[in-house]
């Protein structure tokens, strides 16, 4: 159940600006780990929150409530936005957030954006970063967390694309050109690339010098002057100076480009192609199982085990759970990420699938909210904000509701002669209906509403006892009974909490003879809310 920040934490102070972005703020849930020293908050709101601004409650939490305790605070942040909100009006508000939270997690992706150029539209974002190794090793990692900031945490379609363009010239060439031939150097010598004179280079017979280039002695001939036994040496030294270190291997693809590093990190062990890759991909069912019960993958038969037991990257694990929210979010690629929180009320957990748009519908008709599912997965600790998740998701199953509804088992049964439901006021929460049904399925006798000063849930009551009699009705005529006798069924009681006044007191008092076609004043004061302690004027 939802709670305002204030609720949540009622002793905690915030200066004034905090107190006003956080004042209609919604505390999900708070969970900690087995070792009571890390908190984490997920907190929903309806408007941005600024990452300076999140970092300083996280830090007055953890001075305020756990002064003398090592307690790691944090909040994990998810926005409702309006559907006036694109991906550049985001980014118009909210860059400088992303900006100083990948600059706390990594200073070279900090740096890439920092001086790359940003062109947003409603649902895509085009970054174009400077043609720089580090940053094309980094690219996997960027789109994630991008993805993970603007789909997961926003809530947006969003769909990146990243480019690259040249790089001026400047103090870090040189190094830049070193550690190319450092690399080009390291993959010939795994590869076991030899010279026709039979020397392996940078192999067990060769050396290093300490710009990483072949060192090896061959007199009366330099290192440029040997022919290589193969071409793939040669592809690889020219590849990696257009600007890539995957270059060598992207058979075809344009040295230097986007294209060639993303081909080039695509191919698998047995040297497929991403692109073979995804032609067998889009001919794969979301289900690899003859078994009915399996909902996505494969099917497995492990037992499953309390989520609260999930502590960090422990490897594959089976949980089981209720489906309590759902999401889905177009990105790149004509892909879509569908995430769902599942809980086993030990705890609650988010799971993330990757598919093609095509199979969006398909898993949204068997994984929706409500239904209990048991999975395999990886257990992985999400590195940009220490989440733990469930990941590489081998197959997902269908199974029955595991949770068992309490009982009242006493022989005389009780009857409740004072029962609230919603329709009183601050204090009653329950449907009329479904307190009927609970106490038939008690076996009690009876049941008895009164509500504060209001008949509101008697024609709710009536109604819901009417198809209970008709169901009990029908079962007595089916075993021979040929008038059945509603009076010795389950009966409503209905009542009222009742105001009363005291007819003996006058009134109005202290009367002094005052007109009351007079003008009066009305002073009346409004608050924020109705609780005298977490609310003010």
């Amino acid at each position: 159940m939802e709670k305002n920040f204030a609720q949540v934490f009622p002793t905690c102070k915030l200066n004034k600006t905090l107190d006003t972005l956080f004042s209609d703020v919604l505390v999900e849930r708070v969970s900690t780990n087995k070792q009571k020293d890390f908190l984490r908050i997920y907190l929903r709101s309806d408007h941005l929150l600024p990452k300076q601004a999140v970092y300083d409650v996280e830090k007055e939490i953890k001075n305020q409530l756990f002064p003398k305790v090592n307690m790691t605070i944090k909040i994990q942040e998810k926005f409702s936005l309006s559907a006036q909100y694109t991906v550049k009006t985001l980014l118009d508000t909210y860059k400088d957030s992303i900006m100083a939270e990948i600059a706390g997690y990594s200073h070279i992706l900090h740096t890439a954006l920092r001086k790359a150029d940003f062109n947003a539209g409603d649902d895509n974002l085009e970054l174009i970063l400077e043609d720089r190794v580090p940053v094309r090793e980094s690219e996997a990692e960027l789109y994630s967390i991008l993805e993970k900031i603007i789909v997961e945490r926003c809530g947006l379609s969003c769909k990146i694309h990243m480019s690259y363009k040249e790089v001026t010239e400047g103090a870090h060439k040189e190094e830049d050109e070193i550690r190319l031939q450092r690399e080009v150097a390291e993959i010939a010598r795994r590869a076991g690339i030899y010279r026709k004179d039979g020397v392996v280079l940078n192999g067990p017979e060769g050396g290093m010098n300490e710009n990483g280039m072949d060192d090896t002695p061959n007199p009366g001939t330099s290192a440029e002057d040997v022919p290589w036994d193969t071409s793939g040496a040669a592809a690889a030294q020219s590849g990696m100076q257009a600007g890539g270190t995957a270059a060598m291997q992207t058979g075809g693809a344009k040295p230097g480009t986007a294209d060639s590093t993303k081909a080039a990190d695509a191919k698998d062990k047995k040297g497929k192609s991403f692109d073979g890759d995804k032609k067998e991909e889009s001919k794969r069912s979301l289900k690899r199982s003859d078994n009915p019960d399996v909902l996505y993958g494969r099917d497995f038969e492990e037992d499953a085990i309390p989520i609260e037991d999930i502590i960090g990257e422990i490897g594959e694990v089976v949980i089981r759970g209720k489906i309590i929210a759902v999401d889905k979010r177009e990105i790149r690629n004509e892909k879509t990420i569908y995430f769902f929180d599942i809980t086993d009320f030990t705890d609650t957990m988010t799971v993330k699938i990757f598919l093609r748009n095509d199979q969006v519908d398909e898993i949204s008709g068997v994984l929706g909210k409500g239904a209990f599912v048991k999975l395999k997965g990886n257990a992985i600790v999400d590195k940009f904000d220490g989440e733990l998740t469930i990941g590489s998701i081998v197959g997902i199953m269908k199974i029955k509701d595991f949770t068992t509804s309490r009982m009242d088992y006493s022989v005389q049964k009780r009857v409740e002669l004072h029962c609230h439901t919603k329709m009183s006021d601050m204090d009653g929460v329950s449907e009329a209906k479904d307190i009927v049904k609970r106490a038939y399925k008690w076996g009690h006798p009876a049941i008895a509403i009164t509500d504060h000063g209001v008949t509101q849930s008697f024609p709710d009551a009536n109604h819901v006892w009417e198809d209970l009699w008709k169901e009990e009705k029908k079962k007595r005529e089916e075993a021979g009974e040929e008038n059945p006798d509603r009076n010795d069924f389950f009966k409503v009681i209905y009542g009222v909490e009742a105001y009363i006044v005291d007819d003996l007191k006058e009134i109005v008092t202290n009367v002094k003879g005052q007109d009351l076609n007079n003008t009066y004043v009305v002073f009346d004061i409004e608050t924020t809310g109705f609780s005298c302690v977490n609310n003010k004027i």
